[in-house]
């Protein structure tokens, strides 16, 4: 269907192409406007929801790293013999640490939720969308031909009045 539109307008002549399209009026346009307008948005809301996945997740290394590194520090000040108020207080901040992490890998866990119903919405709305243009352009086309047959008609009588004239 869509290859059949650009032949048309290059067997038909180029000006009666332009008349053809410029007279089709989709009575569906402001619909089909808005489902446009609904997909940006919904690409933006996407788009927000993936940079805040990001962010969390990088939240996330962070508090890994920081719990490794206290971890690697607790060690190195238990083989020193370090004094033990100071293990203490590094034991009770890896535990926190680790609390903060669990509480991070919920956040994430939710931050990918909403990703994927973002993406989800979108493809409803692309899809909405898609049939719209599509129905638009088979009604553009189903215009377009009977146009072409309502002028092939014209000139086929007035080709058999031109034959009458010649004949009489």
């Amino acid at each position: 269907m869509h290859n059949l539109i650009p032949f048309l307008c290059r067997v038909i002549r180029p000006a009666m192409a332009n008349r053809l399209k410029a007279m089709y009026r989709f009575k569906l346009e402001a619909l089909l406007n808005h489902r446009r307008h609904q997909e940006d948005v919904c690409q933006q809301e996407l788009a927000q929801a993936e940079r805040h996945l990001a962010d969390e997740r990088r939240k996330l290394l962070r508090l890994i790293d920081i719990k490794r590194d206290h971890a690697q520090k607790l060690q190195t000040w238990q083989k020193n013999r370090t004094n033990v108020s100071l293990i203490i207080l590094s034991i009770n901040y890896i535990r926190q640490v680790s609390q903060n992490i669990v509480k991070q890998k919920v956040c994430v866990r939710a931050a990918i939720r909403q990703v994927n119903q973002k993406r989800t919405e979108l493809v409803m709305t692309v899809k909405k969308r898609k049939i719209l243009e599509r129905l638009k352009e088979k009604e553009q086309l189903e215009y377009q031909q009977e146009m072409l047959r309502n002028e092939h008609k014209s000139m086929d009588e007035a080709a058999s009045l031109r034959q009458a004239r010649k004949m009489s």
